[in-house]
Formats: C-alpha cells, structure tokens, sequence
C-alpha cells in the first residue's frame, strides 16, 4: 500500500522528468523561437569576454585588412575604382611581399579589356591573390539537368578539392549554380572560395561554412582555402568527419613545424567562429589592424614608402574589402549589430592560424548535463521544503548559467544555456505548484478535522501553527468534563437507527457549539458520551471557570431539549456531568495512522468516575475545581465519594443550576 509521503516523492520525481522532457519538446517543435533565446543568451559571454584583456581570444597580425573605405574615395578625389587600380594595388601588395592578398569580392564579367589585362597580368604576376565565388546552397543535393557545361563549371571542375572523407557526408550543405570571378582573373588568381557565409535562425552571424559539396568533390570557402594555402596543407592531407572535425595534417607556418589542426565543426560542416570583437572597442581601438586602399595605392609612386610598406605588410595576410558607408555587405556578429562581413572570413582564419577553437558540447554531453541537473532536483525536491527548494532550484539556476560561462570563457566549450535554466525552473514551478496545491487539500482536511474538535478561533491559530497540535505530548493542569444521557441505550433500543442519529446529532451540535463557545477542546464522542478539556491547546488561565460555566448552560440547554423532545414524543433527555482539574499529559497519542489530540492521567479517570457519580441533570466538581471556581459560580458540598483507584472517598461538589438553585 502507497502512503501519502510515498506519493508525494513519486509525484515529485514524475514532475521533474516531466518539466525536462516538457522544456526539450517545446525545443524541438520550436526552434525559431528557442534557438535564438539560447544563442542571444551565448552572445553575452562574447560581449563580456571582448571587453576584457585577459580573455578577449588572442589577435594574430597576420591577419590584416585593406579597407576600401569613405576615406578612400576622399584621398583619390573620384567616387568610385577601376580595374586599372585593382591592378596596382594587386602589384603593390606583391611587392609588400604580404603572403597572401585575398580579395572579398568576385568579378563576375569583364567591363574593359584594357582595365580587365591589366588586372588579370597583375594577378597572374602576383602569386598570391585569391578572388570569390557564389553558390545557391541546398540542405539537399539538387536535380542537376544535362547540359554542356558553362566555363565557371568548368574552371571549378579543374580546381575542385578531393578531401579524405570519414563518415556520412550527406548533411553537408550541397552547392549548385556556381557565380565565379570570371575564368580570366580566376585562371590567372591563385585560386577562388566561396563568398557564402550563413546566419543562424534570428540573421546573426555565428558560424561560417568551410567546405561545400560541389557535385561528388567539394570547393572550400574563400577563407579556408587561404588559410590552407597559407599553412602549406593540399586537399589530399584535409581529413573529414561530419559532426566532429575538419583535421588539417601536417600544417606548418612559414618557417614553423608541421603538426596536426583539429577544427570542430557542426552536422554542416560550420566552424563556430571565435570573435575577436568587435570592429572597433569601447576604448576605441579596432580588433584587428586596419589600412586604408587609398595608402596602398598611392605606395607604388615612392619606392622607398614601398620598401616601408614591405616592413609593415611582409609576411602578411591582407584581406581587401570594401567598408564604405552604405555597403549592403554587412551584418550582425555577437559583439556587434553592423558588422562588415569582411571581417568574418579574417576572424575565421584568425580563429584556425591561432587554434583557438570553440567547440559545441555534443547531444550525449548534453544529455548527462541535464541528467546530472534531474538528479540534483530529485535530492533538492525530496531533502527540502517547499521554500528551500525554490531557493536550491533558483540556486541551481545561478551555478549552472555560471558554469557554462566559465566552460565557455576558460575551456571554449559552448553549452545549451537556456535549456537546461528553463528545465530546472519549470521543474521548481510544478514541484512547488504541486506541493502548493496538496498542502492546501491536505490543510482543509486537517481544518475540517480540527473544527469538530476546536473552537473556530483555536481552529485558524492551529493552522497558522501546527506546532499547536503537532508538538510532543506535555503535562498541564487542566479542566476535563464528561457528559453522559441517563439511561439512553435502553431507550436507543427501541429507536430505529436514523431516529437514534438525528436524536444524537441534535444534542452534540447543542452540546459542541456551547463548548467552542467557551473556547474548550472536544477530545472524543464515546456513544452518548462527551469527553472535552479546557486549557490546551490555547492556554486558558481561567479553564476551570469555563469549564464550568460551558457546563451550566450544557444543562440549560438539555432542559430545553428535553421539554421540546417531550412535548414531541421523544426521549426525556437528562444528563449528567462530572468534571476535575489537574495536571495531565496531553498531545497526539495513538499509531502513525490513526492519531488523537487527546488527554491522559490520573485526574482525566477521576473525571470520568466523577460523571458516573453525579446527580442527574447535576455537575459534580473535584476539590481543586471547586477552589477555582467557587467565586464564580453558586456550589454546594455534597457527601465524599469513594471512585474506583483512591482508597479513601474524595471531597466533592455540586455546581448548582435552574431548580438546584438556592431560593433567592
């Protein structure tokens, strides 16, 4: 058999597991409205680590940019660029001896053919200039029709990746509808990447693409492709596993060692990118070195600011963009809302030449985080009270998010944050809510209960304090009456048992209201009996005097009853009453499944004893009632009685009401 507490455990475990999978549902059926409250909630650990020193992610100035800016168009005095000064800049960034000099942009047709053999001599003469490309993406290979392939799907044919691959491939993004710099410049180029970068559900930038499927190879980003180039790793040493990682064998800096660069990636193939910053920090200095077009240009009319630019740009890797106000080409980072989109494929290569990864926790991970939390909450929940627990739950809460920001600021390691918070919260809400409700039952049939035995104003202080009747049994002086009808169970013999019950409701609600009245304590009815006490649980300085002033008026009103009954046919009510006072122990006695707020003593039997002696529709009262209350009430002493247990007969007295009264 299940006890109460039993389904109260089971109850609150069941809510727990339930409030878990409830959170993890509503996840799953409603990615676009909790994915990006979990990503938001991330992004302010990239705001916090960028405004410090000692975590903001290390800056490698290998990485610089070559900005085309409003500046630009001021210093040259014209509004926009020709090919011829792409040319020059192509040619002067060479002769800075930078290592690579990737441009963020794709020239998808020739203009003029002067401008355009210009450019594309000076690429071929370089060495080292990378242009961009477009694709349309799917989440699904597409239909491709037969047809004769165009010059951009052959130029990419000739350059496509045959990577190592290891596991299933097909959730990567699948590229189709390829826009290529045109053949020209890209033969001439060192090499093109895709310019596609994706934003997550809410349009932040967060993470990047580096490999799409292109047909049965695979064509790499702008970035990667650059940062490959740079580390000396060809498509046959980039090992694949979906899911896991992108592994560059034999990576090796200019004049560094080769080793091993592990690069997480998610199901798509997306590396998290590990923001610097933003473009320009509160204290005003950029995240990244930045020079202006126009400077780089006008270098080549003085061979000595050449040779200048040399020690500053040798041995770099300058990313050109446009940066200019009004360019369509920018978006929101975690750090900041109008970000040139630039300066995630330098931050992209800042992230792999630096090794500064940041890597998701994986489902299984997740899985025994939340685990672990559904554990904690079971303890709290069965080790703690209502009250406590909310404050272990908000706790919880507290030195969770706390520890996915130290996992994040300290081990790169990024985890849900907002699922599990709302999984612990929910899980409080309902266990509380639930506690809440079951406690309020349980307190109205605790109420019901104590109000046939405690007056009203007792009835609302013992549910304010428990304690009243729920602390261990005390010794008290107090009053106890018994009652008891003369002679009913021979007339009950010839009552049905419907008469026998309104008879006997009748009188004790009489008989009750006069004892709640006078604030006493209904211990138990015994039959026809009535056994009550004064003094506890409220203490009662004056209990005997109303004790016995509740049992005058108990007798008025039988005489009352009783002339009414008569007059009805019914039974000729008549009581008698016996009360004592004296020290007694008094608390809830009996088993763990059935207890009774009750009294017990010496003076309690002698109560009892007294009732069985006194006069008919008389009180009896002990000696120490008496001298409590013969100031208060008119007494007369009647003979000593001997009551079973005392050897020698006691002093006792009659309280003395309606025709006991003395003449006046």
């Amino acid at each position: 058999m299940i006890t109460s507490n039993q389904r109260t455990i089971w109850a609150a475990i069941t809510l727990i597991v339930a409030s878990f999978l409830t959170v993890y549902l509503l996840f799953w059926l409603l990615p676009n409205v909790f994915e990006p409250w979990n990503a938001q909630t991330i992004d302010q650990f990239f705001v916090f680590r960028s405004n410090s020193d000692a975590l903001r992610p290390a800056y490698d100035s290998t990485v610089v940019h070559v900005d085309i800016s409003d500046r630009t168009f001021e210093a040259l005095e014209h509004s926009y660029l020709n090919r011829f000064q792409y040319a020059q800049v192509v040619r002067n960034l060479a002769e800075m001896q930078t290592a690579l000099q990737i441009w963020d942009f794709y020239f998808p047709a020739k203009t003029n053919l002067q401008e355009d053999s210009a450019f594309v001599v000076a690429a071929g003469n370089a060495r080292n200039a990378y242009f961009g490309l477009a694709f349309k993406v799917a989440e699904e290979r597409p239909s491709l029709s037969k047809r004769q392939l165009s010059r951009a799907e052959q130029y990419l044919e000739m350059t496509k990746w045959n990577v190592q691959i290891v596991g299933d491939t097909r959730e990567l993004y699948h590229a189709y509808d390829p826009l290529i710099t045109f053949p020209e410049l890209a033969v001439a180029s060192q090499g093109l990447g895709f310019l596609n970068l994706s934003f997550d559900r809410d349009g932040v930038y967060r993470r990047a693409p580096l490999l799409y499927r292109y047909k049965e190879s695979f064509y790499p980003s702008f970035a990667f492709r650059a940062v490959c180039d740079y580390l000396g790793v060809t498509p046959d040493r980039i090992i694949v596993k979906p899911l896991a990682s992108i592994t560059l064998k034999d990576a090796r800096r200019p004049g560094g060692s080769p080793h091993d660069i592990v690069i997480p990636i998610d199901h798509s193939g997306n590396i998290l990118v590990n923001y610097i910053g933003p473009l320009v920090r509160d204290d005003g200095v950029e995240s990244m070195l930045h020079y202006d077009f126009a400077r780089i240009l006008r270098a080549s009319d003085d061979r000595t600011e050449l040779e200048d630019w040399g020690d500053e740009l040798g041995g770099k890797i300058a990313v050109v963009s446009e940066v200019r106000t009004g360019a369509a080409d920018v978006g929101p980072i975690p750090t900041d809302n109008h970000f040139p989109l630039s300066n995630v494929h330098s931050n992209i290569i800042n992230t792999i030449l630096t090794e500064n990864f940041l890597r998701e926790a994986s489902s299984l991970e997740t899985a025994l985080i939340e685990l672990v939390l559904i554990i904690l909450m079971m303890v709290l929940a069965l080790q703690l009270s209502s009250r406590n627990f909310s404050f272990g739950s908000v706790g919880l809460i507290i030195v969770y998010f706390a520890a996915a920001a130290l996992l994040f600021l300290y081990g790169n390691v990024v985890v849900n944050v907002l699922r599990p918070m709302l999984q612990v919260g929910l899980a409080a809400f309902t266990v509380v809510a639930y506690r809440y409700v079951n406690e309020q039952k349980e307190k109205e049939v605790l109420r019901r209960t104590f109000e046939a035995y405690f007056p009203p104003t007792v009835v609302r202080k013992i549910m304010l304090n428990p304690s009243l009747v729920t602390a261990a049994g005390q010794k008290k002086e107090l009053t106890v009456l018994f009652s008891d009808i003369k002679s009913f169970t021979t007339y009950s013999s010839t009552l049905a048992p419907d008469e026998i019950q309104k008879l006997l409701n009748e009188y004790f609600d009489s008989m009750v209201e006069i004892v709640f009245k006078y604030e006493g304590t209904v211990d138990k009815f015994m039959g026809d009996g009535l056994m009550v006490f004064f003094g506890d649980p409220e203490p009662q300085p004056d209990h005997a005097v109303r004790c016995v002033k509740a049992a005058i008026e108990m007798q008025q009103k039988c005489r009352e009853l009783k002339a009414r009954w008569v007059q009805e046919g019914k039974f000729p009510l008549m009581v008698r009453i016996g009360i004592n006072t004296g020290y007694v122990v008094v608390g809830n006695m009996g088993s763990d499944r059935r207890l009774s707020y009750t009294v017990l003593g010496a003076d309690v039997n002698l109560a009892q004893r007294l009732e069985a002696n006194a006069p008919v529709e008389g009180i009896m009262i002990a000696q120490r009632t008496y001298e409590l209350v013969k100031d208060h009430v008119p007494t007369r002493q009647l003979e000593p009685v001997k009551v079973k247990g005392l050897d020698e007969p006691i002093k006792v007295y009659e309280v003395l009401v309606g025709d006991r009264l003395p003449p006046s």
